[in-house]
């Protein structure tokens, strides 16, 4: 042992705080009576030394982010450096170095940050932050990241995690619950998994009484050692051993719990109305079948094939199952906070989100809200495009109207046997995108645009009219129609996902529910007659929104009665590109399923798409994207050149010649 009066090596480059800490340490260690109680001082301080390290990764990561987003000069270099690893970033040797060893640290704590943000989003902050997520490793965040994004309600997924830790307590050669802030291990995480594909959840909600002795609840419902559990009353219910009582047949914990079971968001979830639903198809196939039976023309018209078939639709269509104990679930009624979260999370799932309130804009009380639009619209003199169902088939389904003509048609309310459907109409209002739609995930279309209009700048846009001519505004419209007017069965264009929030009058919204590949294959080979599949359908009150993956097929149908408006915009997710490819080469290849043509447009978003998910990609943010594999099949689907990261992984892929990054398209 070193007497205390020699120096120490290390305190020569030790700042004096640091150094004093050592001493500490080292007289801590020295007043232990036994090796073991040394060695768990030791493990205490590692814990403690790593916490600091990770905390100082995580704030280099966010502020490196910060620089690449406000800072151009920055970012520029930073690009340069990517390009051309032996050039400096500036030109003092010192200051290279020192700008390597900042972009070192912000690369390994970026992983991390990127994992914790996702998890944070479906989970909340407040919970990582308690377990002290940020202190595992690269594994066990990892999988934590992709059971949040399988599992995204907490409520649900402290239900799974309870059980398996339970189990674990259980089994004598299994590794025992250990008495952290933070029990939950990968094998817990791993096994929360596997019960959420499940049918039913085989889980239930565990009670205080149903923990061994040395257990309780924390302030979140986890299972953990009872020095850090709270007070929970024992519930009244519980009257049997847990491995006595039958299985709950709850829904997955990837869906929303059932209305009653979470009171506190009941009141923001839409009602499902199945009476007043069927009384308004009802009425749609009653006014379709009137509409038949008259004398009418004997040319046909592209009015006439859209009403036969969604005629024939309105007869076999059924109401969405949106209770897992049924079956497959074919809506998801959600509350605000689920829908975000799974729009965030990246779940698989194909049934439309179904919410309500969720819009940021509102009109003012009194005068109809079409009025509202017109009056918001300002020069009327400007051309639309209007669909016309008197139209014969072998023309164009529209006409161009002037929008003063359009406005006094829709205030004039005269009822109409031919009714004007308003094409591409541009939105006036602010703020028109549902709120759970608005987080990060969800952005990438609007990246798209960014990447068109202002190239390399982070300043505000400055474009020509040519650039501006060669973007196609689709992040939001209006869809303003008058009654009887509907849509026969469609793929949105692009492989876009799409949202619609209902302003006035009901709308009818009808969708084939979980094709198989057989149905989808048919439908496609035949888009204007087939009916066979699982049709469902459910009308959209004002205030509410559906939101809808790429490639649903789906149309809509409404009462002569009553015209309607409608707020709509598309959106792409990160999360979600290699789906989107995958549609965007469907359409490609049959583009009579799509509302309109994208032989030009789609070659240019596809390029586009490619090089942000190329310089995310390069960012180490490949989790975002939907993993390693979704990454490399879409990179080997649009033949676009791999970064460096996988270029070892896929060999097979054949590079094509870069384009510049000066890209325009329309659509």
């Amino acid at each position: 042992m070193r007497p205390n009066a020699e120096p120490d090596d290390d305190a020569i480059i030790l700042a004096p705080d640091q150094a004093s800490e050592v001493d500490r340490f080292r007289d801590e260690l020295r007043i232990c009576e036994t090796d073991a109680q040394r060695y768990d001082l030791c493990v205490q301080k590692r814990d403690e030394l790593l916490d600091q390290h990770t905390t100082l990764q995580i704030l280099v990561a966010a502020c490196e982010h910060v620089m690449s987003t406000e800072c151009p000069e920055y970012r520029r270099r930073k690009q340069t450096k990517n390009r051309d690893s032996t050039q400096p970033l500036t030109n003092k040797e010192d200051d290279a170095a020192q700008w390597g060893r900042f972009l070192g640290v912000a690369t390994d704590g970026s992983k991390r940050l990127s994992a914790l943000k996702e998890v944070a989003r479906c989970w909340g902050r407040d919970l990582v932050q308690h377990y002290q997520w940020a202190s595992k490793g690269e594994k066990y965040w990892n999988q934590l990241r992709t059971t949040a994004r399988r599992v995204p309600v907490w409520e649900e997924a402290v239900v799974g995690l309870n059980w398996a830790m339970l189990q674990r307590s259980r089994a004598i050669r299994r590794r025992p619950v250990q008495a952290l802030v933070n029990p939950i291990e990968q094998a817990d995480l791993g096994s929360l998994r596997a019960w959420s594909r499940e049918d039913p959840f085989p889980c239930q909600k565990l009670a205080a009484k149903d923990l061994p002795d040395a257990f309780g609840f924390d302030r979140y419902g986890l299972m953990v050692h009872k020095e850090f559990a709270v007070d929970l009353p024992d519930p009244d219910d519980i009257t049997e051993p847990v491995s006595k009582r039958p299985r709950l047949n709850a829904p997955p914990p990837f869906l929303p719990t059932p209305m009653a079971a979470r009171p506190d968001v009941a009141r923001d979830r839409p009602m499902h109305d199945r009476t007043a639903d069927d009384t308004y198809r009802r009425r749609v196939l009653a006014e379709l079948q009137e509409k038949s039976s008259q004398h009418t023309p004997s040319r046909d018209s592209h009015g006439k094939e859209t009403d036969e078939l969604i005629c024939k639709l309105l007869e076999k269509v059924e109401q969405p199952n949106t209770d897992r104990s049924k079956g497959a679930v074919e809506a998801l009624l959600c509350a605000g906070d689920e829908a975000a979260s799974l729009a965030e999370s990246g779940s698989p799932h194909d049934a439309p989100i179904i919410t309500e309130g969720q819009q940021q804009f509102q009109w003012s009380k009194g005068d109809r809200a079409i009025v509202q639009l017109f009056r918001r619209m300002g020069f009327l003199d400007k051309s639309v495009s209007v669909q016309v169902p008197s139209r014969n088939s072998s023309a164009q389904s529209y006409k161009v109207q002037k929008l003063s003509e359009v406005r006094k048609r829709f205030l004039s309310q005269d009822g109409t046997d031919d009714p004007w459907n308003i094409l591409d109409l541009q939105s006036p209002l602010p703020q028109s995108m549902p709120n759970f739609l608005t987080g990060e995930n969800c952005q990438l279309l609007l990246q798209v645009r960014n990447a068109v209009l202002m190239e390399e700048s982070a300043e505000r846009v400055v474009a020509s009219t040519q650039e501006w001519n060669e973007w196609k505004n689709v992040l939001d419209w209006v869809l303003l129609s008058e009654g009887g007017h509907n849509t026969a069965p469609h793929m949105d264009s692009h492989g876009f996902a799409t949202w619609i929030t209902a302003q006035e009058g009901s709308i009818g919204f009808g969708w084939m529910s979980c094709p198989t590949d057989k149905e989808r294959n048919s439908w496609t080979a035949d888009p204007h007659c087939y009916t066979g599949g699982r049709w469902r359908y459910i009308i959209l009150k004002p205030g509410q929104s559906v939101f809808f993956m790429p490639g649903t097929i789906h149309f809509v149908f409404r009462v002569r009665e009553c015209q309607t408006l409608a707020l709509g915009g598309h959106i792409l997710q990160w999360s979600d590109i290699r789906r989107w490819m995958q549609v965007v080469l469907a359409q490609t290849r049959n583009p009579a399923i799509t509302n309109e043509d994208m032989k030009q447009s789609a070659p240019k978003l596809v390029h586009v798409v490619a090089e942000l998910v190329k310089a995310r990609a390069e960012e180490g943010e490949v989790e975002q994207l939907g993993g390693e594999a979704a990454v490399m099949q879409f990179f080997a689907s649009v033949k676009v050149r791999l970064s460096r990261t996988f270029e070892t992984k896929a060999n097979e892929v054949k590079e094509f010649d870069q384009r510049p990054r000066r890209c325009r398209r329309g659509f």
